[in-house]
């Protein structure tokens, strides 16, 4: 018993700033506030403490700038984005609520590049789609992100890679038709290049 407390408690103890901020955040009770804080160690508990998650087939969320987090919070809520998790987890979230958790993603760090060998030719490949599709013009020149648009270097390579296919086949919904003409006539070989490029972007 006393083993499986550990972890939870180490997590409470990296959740006290954020649940600081979000008590001012929602003027509320005790209540309010343990509600918040499960949703937040839900949060960790899939995406990990640091939103670099184990799992390879979890996106990663730290870095991520606080008006997409709460975008797509916002469209699972709604249900506007499909996932069952994140449907389970966002459906009665707040508005209050999105606002902290969003702070609490926003200040997570962001991921450090991939330590493996890069194959150049994949690499360049890469680089020059993100080039030609002006990926750098909202995303950022080192692909940061900025307000409601996504980081993305760093990113899992699979998540990318996906979300692309998810743009070109209209179930990814968005704040702007942007994304859906930036992938639009590519095949599979350049996403897959250009998710490679992204997930391992060094300045």
């Amino acid at each position: 018993m006393a083993s499986s407390l550990q972890p939870r408690a180490r997590r409470l103890i990296a959740f006290a700033p954020i649940l600081s901020l979000a008590a001012g955040v929602l003027s509320a009770g005790n209540a309010s506030a343990q509600t918040l804080q499960d949703k937040i160690a839900a949060c960790a508990a899939c995406h990990g403490e640091t939103g670099q998650p184990a799992n390879p087939d979890i996106p990663t969320i730290g870095g991520q700038p606080k008006l997409f987090v709460m975008y797509q919070l916002f469209y699972y809520r709604e249900g506007r984005r499909k996932s069952p998790e994140m449907n389970t987890v966002a459906k009665d979230m707040s508005d209050a609520e999105l606002t902290a958790i969003s702070d609490y993603v926003a200040r997570l760090p962001a991921p450090p590049p991939l330590t493996d060998t890069i194959e150049a030719a994949r690499y360049r490949r890469g680089a020059d789609l993100a080039r030609i599709r002006l990926c750098a013009s909202c995303h950022n020149p080192d692909y940061s992100g900025r307000e409601q648009m996504p980081r993305l270097a760093g990113q899992r390579e699979g998540y990318l890679f996906r979300a692309f296919k998810d743009y070109q086949a209209g179930v990814r919904v968005g704040t702007q038709a942007a994304m859906a003409e930036a992938v639009r006539g590519l095949g599979d070989a350049d996403l897959a290049d250009l998710a490679y490029y992204l997930a391992r972007f060094r300045p």
